[in-house]
């Protein structure tokens, strides 16, 4: 139990860190550059890498905000009191002032802008649909793992949800991407999760209504559809990974925004990308870091949805199959994992923003060398 609890940050961030290099590359791009990518490399081969991509790169192993935010949650999580929304509020606008994170989304930055002016956390949430949620929601299922703390589980992956993204199925997927992940620390399997969720979506879907009319504001567009997705995820899983991706792309077509160019496995879309992550995260057929590898090498939001997987595979997994000496910041990344089993919060909030306030800073400084 205790290394698959370490195993849900470990595999986020390591998920994070490997999709990094090649965040929002095409697929081809990426074969031109790496061939088939097959590990994080150890230096980039920057004389075939275009220059509009260089100027994204950061160090290598260093974790993007999808692994920042993760961080960020259990500091919340942990803290004297436990769970409070003006707390996660807190953190997110003290961050945005100390310069902390690092590659978000517009989505997530004008939430913050909101806060900073005085919005209530209920009302703050962008109208996205987006992965933001889901990529840092893994360390809630190892926090609140028991059957007993389910209700809480609930109650602090849809405040921390909404507080950034108010579309109730960037929330509902975040939650009940919380609550596979503690199903799977409590031994089941990954069939066995997925088979219990499409009824853990009608819970979620039940758990949001309320939430509006305590006066959370969200966009309730197909309510339904996270529940009508994992009906469907359970027919997937045991097709081919291409058939399984062809059959995840069609039935995401038609709830596309206006603006998406293709339904893409890998597109930002929570019922695209989160949904690829977590199916090819349960299926029995690759091993944990083929998983990730075979995400990646499709390209679009890599980072994420890596991380998003990771997070599954290593409440299946544990963490020895993660490399953990590749990470930039090895040291935290590991204090923060073993937080998950210890309870203790691993540094204080502002030590936290003052650390990624200068990993931001070092990324800055690379980036214009290159």
């Amino acid at each position: 139990m205790e290394n698959k609890k370490r195993g849900v940050m470990l595999g986020l961030a390591w998920g994070d860190v490997l999709g990094c290099p090649v965040e929002g590359w095409r697929k081809r791009e990426i074969e031109e550059v790496y061939g088939e990518y097959r590990e994080l490399p150890a230096a980039y081969p920057v004389d075939k890498i275009a220059e509009k991509k260089r100027r994204r790169l950061r160090p290598l192993g260093l974790h993007s905000d999808d692994t920042q935010q993760a961080m960020a949650l259990v500091q919340t999580c942990l803290a004297e009191g436990g769970w409070n929304r003006d707390a996660w509020k807190s953190i997110l606008v003290q961050g945005m002032k100390q310069g902390a994170w690092r590659g978000v989304g517009r989505f997530f930055t004008e939430a913050l802008h909101r806060m900073r002016k005085g919005e209530m956390v209920e009302h703050a949430g962008s109208p996205s649909a987006g992965m933001g949620a889901a990529m840092r929601i893994g360390p809630l299922g190892a926090l609140y793992c028991q059957p007993e703390q389910a209700d809480h589980l609930w109650q602090v992956a849809l405040e921390s949800s909404l507080a950034t993204h108010r579309d109730a199925r960037a929330a509902g997927f975040a939650a009940l991407l919380a609550h596979a992940i503690a199903l799977l620390l409590q031994g089941r399997s990954g069939r066995e999760t997925l088979a219990a969720l499409p009824e853990l979506a009608r819970q979620g879907e039940e758990r949001l209504q309320e939430m509006s009319k305590q006066g959370w504001r969200m966009d309730e567009v197909n309510s339904s559809a996270i529940r009508e997705a994992m009906v469907q995820a359970c027919t997937w899983i045991d097709l081919p990974v291409e058939a399984m991706r062809r059959r995840l792309s069609d039935w995401a077509r038609p709830q596309l925004k206006e603006g998406f160019t293709r339904a893409h496995p890998n597109q930002g879309f929570v019922l695209l990308g989160g949904l690829h992550a977590l199916l090819m995260a349960c299926r029995d057929d690759l091993e944990p870091t083929e998983v990730l590898l075979s995400i990646i090498r499709e390209g679009f939001d890599t980072d994420t949805v890596a991380a998003i997987a990771g997070a599954v595979l290593g409440a299946r997994f544990g963490d020895a199959w993660i490399p953990k000496e590749k990470f930039y910041d090895q040291t935290r990344i590991e204090a923060y994992a073993d937080a998950l089993v210890t309870q203790v919060r691993p540094e204080t909030p502002a030590s936290f923003l003052k650390q990624e306030a200068e990993l931001t800073d070092i990324e800055k400084a690379f980036s214009c060398r290159k």
